[in-house]
């Protein structure tokens, strides 16, 4: 009998961290943002390869397009994504989200994404 207890809490524990493991997901992002010098938006890029749940960071100067591939994370929101652009947050528009090989990604343009208006 306490075999046979011992082979049941074995199972459920078991269960129960595979259970716990798999809500972590690899995300993808993808985005536009607007952010005019190349140097700041170099600086911008290496910091946020420094960020402990980034994987890979690609920022494209000339189309003003971000990827972002995360490593494995619990969820992500638009606001984690503002947040990685620091002080260009505000720039950031038409986010693209998902599960890395499970959501499909978009190919740009994003159909009816339009940038916001500059302030002048």
């Amino acid at each position: 009998m306490k075999t046979i207890l011992l082979f049941f809490f074995f199972i459920v524990f078991s269960f129960g961290t595979i259970s716990m493991q798999e809500t972590d997901s690899v995300f993808f992002v993808q985005c536009y943002f607007d952010i005019p010098d190349k140097m700041e938006l170099l600086d911008l890029e290496g910091r946020m390869r420094e960020n402990p749940n980034i994987k890979i960071v690609r920022l494209d100067y000339n189309t003003q397009r971000a990827f972002i591939l995360t490593k494995k994370i619990e969820n992500i929101d638009n606001q984690t994504v503002i947040s990685w652009f620091e002080e260009y947050g505000n720039t950031v528009f038409c986010i693209n989200k998902g599960v890395y090989g499970v959501d499909k990604m978009k190919q740009y343009p994003f159909e009816g994404c339009v940038a916001p208006q500059k302030k002048q």
